[in-house]
């Protein structure tokens, strides 16, 4: 079933020019979108599509969030991941699932969790299950169960492949008519009138437009600066991926080189997680703090005193201790092999900012999606899509695919930050 029909509602007035600022996968999902809704749009990514945070993310995608909208949001996310081939093309879907499993230990309430489990599949997220200690043996008996209460599982959830993504929706939105301009980095703006007419790169040339959408993740806040727009709450945080490989042929709690390509995401209940990247290697992470920082294309792949794959002190090592306490068969594999860096754009709620910027009437913000980015890309396109036709902030719509209504106020730009969401990564 195509879906044209039900993303956007009736469209009002005549099709808007659209400027997309940002070619990660959140722009040009956006592209997409607004360009088969009927608008003209025109997408201008800084360097190479893709360069930012979409090609330096863990690229995990998971429905078990905090927040209802959210859940609800993330579970069309899934779906059109699904439906991938069928809506944007190529031959092969972006989506992987593996499932994530929550794992947690006697410091955690067990009423909280039972709300939060109930929560999630009131929103529609009936497959999330609570398992016992006897049910993770089962199902993944290469897991220590040692100090846990059990785990939450979604076996729905999984990991992306971003670079399928950023790609195959800028490519279905040219051959849709948009126009999609790499290496034009936006230096300044044209306002009259309290409106944007113009953005400006840095290679020349002015691209006017009628309606502007600002989707430079980290560098959101400075293009809404220099539009004269509202003061973005987004900061910069450094964040590091290290890389296990070397799974061995055998093991004997079930965990080898021939089936570690079909392990789930899994978070230990301190928040160290992994999953499998290619055939016998893991990708694995942990939150930890970083100071802010002002985000350079140049600076993004910097490994600071402290974090490299080498050091067996440092967060790699903190890593890998704690993921081997929970998975035994991780201190039989190799040495850490490499370790990557990105940004995050974090907002105090750890949700992002999707709504017309409160000072500039043709001016939307989707960023500020604070490490989640990759997977909200389809829920943000249908806000952005339903926010253009309605020309003004819109708070309650029905999502596509029959999956209900969600409350896009919960992403107003200059909302109060009462809620955070709780499962942060």
């Amino acid at each position: 079933m195509s879906i044209h029909s039900v993303v956007h509602p009736p469209p009002r007035g005549a099709k808007q020019h659209v400027v997309v600022i940002g070619g990660g996968v959140s722009g040009t999902l956006c592209a997409w979108e607004l360009q088969r809704a009927g608008h003209q749009v025109m997408l201008l990514e800084a360097r190479q599509l893709g360069n930012g945070a979409s090609s330096r993310s863990a690229a995990c995608i998971r429905q078990q969030f905090t927040t209802p909208t959210t859940v609800r949001g993330l579970r069309y996310a899934v779906d059109f991941y699904k439906k991938w081939e069928e809506l944007i093309g190529g031959v092969q879907s972006p989506i992987e699932q593996n499932g994530y499993l929550f794992m947690y230990d006697l410091r955690t309430d067990p009423d909280s969790l039972r709300s939060q489990i109930k929560m999630q599949q009131e929103a529609g997220l009936a497959e999330v299950t609570f398992l016992t200690k006897g049910e993770i043996f089962d199902q993944f008996p290469y897991i220590d169960t040692t100090g846990l209460i059990g785990a939450t599982w979604c076996p729905t959830d999984g990991f992306l492949h971003p670079d399928l993504i950023y790609q195959g929706a800028a490519a279905a939105a040219a051959e849709l008519g948009a126009d999609i301009i790499t290496n034009a980095e936006v230096v300044d703006a044209t306002v009259e009138d309290g409106r944007i007419v113009s953005v400006s790169a840095k290679n020349g040339r002015k691209y006017p437009g009628t309606l502007f959408v600002n989707a430079a993740s980290n560098w959101a806040p400075a293009i809404s600066r220099m539009c004269g727009g509202y003061e973005l709450p987004i900061s910069t945080r450094r964040r590091y991926l290290y890389f296990l490989p070397g799974m061995g042929e055998k093991d004997e709690c079930g965990l080898n080189a021939a089936n570690i390509h079909q392990m789930p995401m899994v978070i230990t209940p301190r928040g160290a997680y992994c999953r499998p990247e290619a055939r016998t290697q893991l990708m694995a992470g942990w939150g930890h703090h970083t100071p802010e920082e002002v985000p350079t294309f140049e600076g993004q792949d910097e490994i600071q005193s402290g974090f490299h794959y080498s050091n067996p002190d440092g967060l790699g090592g903190a890593i890998r201790k704690e993921l081997e306490g929970y998975i035994p068969a991780i201190t039989e594999m190799a040495r850490m092999s490499g370790v990557s860096c990105g940004y995050y754009d974090v907002t105090p709620d750890h949700n992002p900012l999707i709504g017309y910027d409160p000072f500039v009437p043709n001016l939307i913000h989707a960023s500020g999606f604070s490490g989640h980015g990759v997977m909200h890309a389809p829920f943000t396109a249908t806000i952005v899509a339903h926010l253009v036709a309605a020309r003004e902030n819109v708070s309650v719509f029905d999502l596509p695919f029959g999956l209900g209504e969600v409350d896009a106020s919960a992403f107003a730009v200059d909302r109060e930050f009462k809620h955070g969401e709780g499962l942060v990564l």
